[in-house]
């Protein structure tokens, strides 16, 4: 009988230990231990404030996609491990933050940015540093153009500008388009200066009405916007924002076509939030659904995943890839990256130009109602 018992307090002291060892909590994530080899890397993105929305559902699928890696046993024998820190789609906020990153967690490939506000401030820092930065969802033209050691996984505005305006003048035959526009974000500015473009070179009309991001009372705006009577609207903004104008142009009585800015309609939640949906056009990636994430997101989660969510995961697997070919090589990953064609992601095959801006993803342009 103390034979046995002597046994089974052996075998329950191992089970133990073996536990202990484990790098698996509660949560079904991998976690990591004093002893784990781990790489780490940085997101860093708005998870607060008015842009918070496209940094959390951005987060949701980098998580996804590191808990998948872990599981798998990670990189070259090594876990991820991720770094957050929130931005607040402030570029302040934003510098502290990648400063903390690099400097503090040595950290040396950062991804998630979703405001080019902040990407355009910090892209300085990065390429200094010698960090790799891949801008999740920063969409000013002008963020790839800071130093080659910076990608971005979502097309620039003015590719998404170009095609819902050409939509506009082409399909509904507008001959003036009214803009509504954050006048104090860079992604506003490039927005109405690419529709601005364009419609001169088609010779049609442009009505302009400009906000800053922070007003939460848009009345004026919309009441002066629909009295100049534009075939159609366009409207920019975050999330929060385009919500109320779209719901506010409707309340006041606009009648003609309003087109949204893409990536704040993507926003989760957000389209079932709009009380009128009729002549509401927005332009969106057309999704090839080639690999197994969407099913298999959907089968963990319980939720289906929106582009932005594939986003955060096609950054954090298109980082793995370089990993995996490179080890921690920057200067090799970045040539990889540039090197590759037709790469599979969630929506699509890709490729990067030689600024290190994303191509192969095609759009179409959808009616809400």
């Amino acid at each position: 009988m103390k034979q046995k018992i002597k046994i089974l307090l052996i075998v329950i002291a191992i089970a133990i230990a073996i536990i202990i060892m484990l790098p698996i909590n509660i949560t079904g994530l991998i976690t990591l231990n004093e002893n784990q080899e781990y790489i780490k890397i940085g997101y860093v993105s708005s998870l607060s404030g008015d842009a918070g929305a496209w940094g959390q559902s951005l987060k949701n699928g980098f998580d996804f996609a590191i808990e998948e890696i872990n599981s798998k046993g990670g990189i070259n024998g090594k876990l991820i491990k991720p770094i957050y820190e929130d931005d607040g789609c402030e570029p302040k906020t934003g510098i502290n933050a990648f400063k903390k990153v690099i400097t503090m967690d040595n950290v040396k490939i950062i991804t998630g940015t979703v405001c080019s506000s902040v990407a355009l401030s910090v892209a300085p820092t990065t390429q200094e540093n010698k960090v790799l930065y891949l801008a999740s969802g920063a969409t000013h033209p002008d963020v790839v153009k800071q130093g080659d050691l910076i990608f971005r996984i979502w097309v620039s505005d003015t590719y998404e500008t170009e095609i819902i305006t050409k939509y506009a003048i082409n399909e509904l035959n507008v001959n003036s388009l009214g803009v509504i526009y954050a006048n104090d974000t860079p992604t506003g500015i490039a927005i109405k200066d690419t529709i601005e473009q364009i419609l001169n070179e088609n010779n049609k009309t442009i009505i302009k009405e400009e906000y800053n991001s922070g007003i939460k009372d848009f009345k004026s705006i919309i009441t002066k916007m629909i009295s100049k009577n534009p075939d159609a609207i366009y409207v920019n903004g975050v999330p929060e924002n385009l919500l109320e104008i779209i719901n506010e142009l409707k309340i006041y009585g606009y009648k003609g076509k309003i087109l949204a800015y893409g990536p704040a309609l993507f926003t989760e939640g957000l389209i079932e939030k709009i009380n009128d949906k009729s002549n509401v056009y927005y332009p969106l990636p057309i999704t090839i659904e080639q690999t197994d994430f969407w099913e298999n997101y959907k089968e963990k989660t319980g939720e289906d995943a929106d582009i932005l969510v594939s986003g955060g995961y096609d950054s954090m697997k298109l980082i793995e890839a370089g990993l995996n070919q490179c080890g921690e090589d920057n200067e090799c990953i970045k040539n990889y990256w540039l090197s590759l064609k037709e790469y599979p992601i969630t929506k699509g095959d890709i490729f990067f130009n030689e600024s290190g801006d994303i191509k192969g993803i095609e759009y179409e342009i959808k009616e809400l109602n």
